[in-house]
């Protein structure tokens, strides 16, 4: 009987039947930066837009998989001679495939952590100095990008009436640039992605 009990309570955790699969089309908020290089870098902001599928497996653990286009890297400042001289954008956007594991502690408030892999699509660096107006592509760096890179996302989501808030953080394990080229030599060694991800979705069942 307790264990009756038990799986009546959490029933209510999850706001999808048990064995129904679920499609989120999703759009929202990168905040990206870089660690693990010599520089100094700032956040930089971004779109993030896809769609996930989520197979509910018991009333308070689902399954989910997605693909989602995300626009990543950093800011920087480059100063020379005590001055500001520009800004530095390293851009660099992915196509995120994330596999989550969420855990429902109560009614539509999930928990989640997987694996991410992200194919980069594009990359370059545009500069914005003192002494021009506007700002201007400096280089097109997808050669020296690596096409892979693995992250761990975790966060938080909540669901009511169908919408879906999800906050998450990618946690970058993998270098953004190849060793021993011309960007490496620019201090980036080392550099791997940190990206916090806020979206709102809409989840419907199959």
């Amino acid at each position: 009987m307790m264990a009756v009990a038990a799986m009546m309570s959490l029933s209510v955790f999850a706001q999808h039947e048990v064995g129904s699969i679920a499609l989120k089309p999703m759009v929202g908020l990168t905040l990206a930066n870089y660690t693990g290089c010599d520089l100094n870098t700032d956040m930089k902001a971004g779109l993030a837009v896809g769609m996930e599928a989520e197979y509910q497996a018991t009333p308070f653990f689902s399954i989910s998989a997605g693909m989602l286009y995300a626009m990543q890297g950093a800011k920087l400042k480059v100063s020379g001679w005590g001055v500001n001289v520009g800004t530095v954008s390293a851009k660099a956007d992915y196509l995120n495939i994330p596999v989550l594991a969420n855990v429902y502690v109560t009614k539509g408030l999930a928990l989640k952590a997987g694996v991410q892999l992200g194919l980069n699509v594009a990359s370059d660096i545009d500069v914005k100095t003192s002494f021009t107006d506007g700002s201007y592509n400096l280089a097109d760096v997808k050669d020296y990008t690596e096409s892979m890179a693995f992250s761990i996302p975790v966060g938080i989501s909540y669901e009511y009436e169908d919408f879906v808030i999800d906050a998450r953080y990618n946690i970058g394990l993998t270098d953004v640039y190849k060793k021993d080229n011309v960007i490496t030599n620019l201090a980036l060694k080392g550099t791997k992605n940190s990206v916090i991800q806020l979206t709102l979705g809409y989840k419907f069942d199959l």
